[in-house]
C-alpha cells in the first residue's frame, strides 16, 4: 500500500478543515489539547486497548501542515483497512476541490 506524500496532500489542496469534518463525521471525537497549535482527535482503540490519538494543526498556516496531512491520510487509512489514495479520493469528493492535480507517488 502506497502512503500519501505532503506534496500530494498540496497538489491536492487539501486543508485541516477538510480532514478534521471527515474525522467527526466518522466517528473521532476531539478531546482536549495541551498545545494550543493543536486539536487532538481520538479514535477507536488500538490492539492494547489504548485510543488512537490523531494530532492535527489548527489551521492551513504552519509549515509542517502538508506532513501532517499526509500523516492524518494515512493513519486514517490504517484504521478503516483502505488504501490511502481512496481517502485521499473521498476527502477531495467531498470538499469538492478541483486543482486537477493526480494521486501518484
Amino acid at each position: 500500500m502506497l502512503e500519501i506524500s505532503p506534496k500530494i496532500v498540496t497538489d491536492v489542496g487539501l486543508s485541516v478543515t477538510d480532514v478534521a469534518s471527515y474525522l467527526i463525521e466518522h466517528g473521532w471525537q476531539q478531546v482536549t489539547s495541551q498545545n494550543d497549535r493543536l486539536q487532538v482527535f481520538q479514535g477507536i482503540n488500538d490492539d492494547l486497548g489504548n485510543p488512537i490519538i490523531l494530532p492535527l494543526p489548527i489551521n492551513d498556516n504552519f509549515i509542517d501542515t502538508p506532513l501532517r496531512l499526509s500523516e492524518a491520510v494515512n493513519l486514517v487509512a490504517f484504521v478503516e483497512n483502505r488504501a490511502p489514495e481512496s481517502v485521499l479520493i473521498d476527502l477531495r469528493d467531498r470538499s469538492d476541490l478541483t486543482v486537477g492535480a493526480t494521486i501518484s507517488t
